[in-house]
């Protein structure tokens, strides 16, 4: 099988990284659109949504208006509808915002930059973007935009929820995984390589289809920075936001150096 070729490609060495990228998401979340929902068939979305209003209710909030931020196809702002909110969402991938309008019940999405969120002031109660979405955003100046345009489109009551995965989880090889001997149409092999002089982890993604339609193969290429705690609170407060709490991935309590993923809660 070709997939083996993501394997064996970068043998005894790591693929080079760019000098300078190309705008964030130009080439990611593409092609795999379309198989994404089964490719993440696992993850429980209801019970991410679950933990969100678990952090809600801890910071006594009870939001109307919420946007899913780097919303991918839709389940979390599909669920978030479910329970009566009124969401919307937006992407950067112009092939996952057509995916949100195939959930039950439709998320309204358009595509967006996160770094250059064009919202109406004032407009939201809640702002939520999971599933390390924003590690995806490279340069620490695009981020730092992504949370002041986040903040000037919350209510004064507003709050901003989301998740990053740490160093940890990026240097050791999160992402390396493979199902070639699974029995499901889609194959998948991923190797992961970690660049610590700067904090990036590359993803060499090969997916092969052997559904309806197929074969068809292709490749992606994925980029992740690691953020630090003391970083991402440092942007949340030069974007404005008085209350910055973190915790290690789905508990109340405080990260540790052994947490791979972080959730943020920043409170206008």
């Amino acid at each position: 099988m070709k997939l083996s070729r993501i394997w064996s490609r970068w043998v005894g060495d790591k693929p080079p990284l760019p000098e300078q990228f190309t705008e964030p998401g130009s080439g990611e979340f593409a092609e795999v659109a379309p198989y994404y929902d089964r490719l993440m068939s696992a993850v429980p979305y209801k019970s991410w949504v679950d933990y969100v209003e678990a952090l809600l209710q801890r910071h006594n909030r009870q939001p109307r208006r919420v946007l899913d931020l780097a919303c991918g196809t839709g389940k979390v702002g599909s669920e978030l509808i479910r329970r009566g909110y009124q969401a919307f969402g937006v992407d950067l991938s112009e092939a996952m915002v057509h995916q949100c309008h195939t959930q039950a019940p439709r998320l309204p999405a358009a595509t967006m930059d996160a770094c250059q969120l064009a919202l109406a002031p004032q407009s939201l109660d809640l702002v939520v973007s999971l599933y390390d979405s924003l590690n995806y955003i490279l340069d620490p100046q695009g981020l730092q935009s992504c949370f002041a345009g986040v903040w000037r489109s919350l209510t004064d009551e507003g709050i901003f929820i989301f998740d990053l995965n740490t160093e940890l989880a990026l240097r050791m090889g999160l992402f390396t995984q493979d199902n070639l001997r699974g029995s499901d149409p889609l194959k998948y092999s991923w190797r992961s390589h970690w660049y610590p002089e700067r904090g990036i982890c590359r993803i060499d993604m090969g997916f092969r289809w052997e559904g309806p339609g197929g074969p068809h193969e292709f490749e992606e290429v994925h980029y992740e920075r690691a953020y630090s705690e003391s970083e991402i609170k440092q942007m949340l407060a030069e974007a404005g936001f008085s209350k910055m709490t973190a915790y290690n991935g789905y508990t109340f309590k405080p990260p540790t150096a052994r947490s791979d993923r972080v959730f943020y809660v920043a409170e206008k």
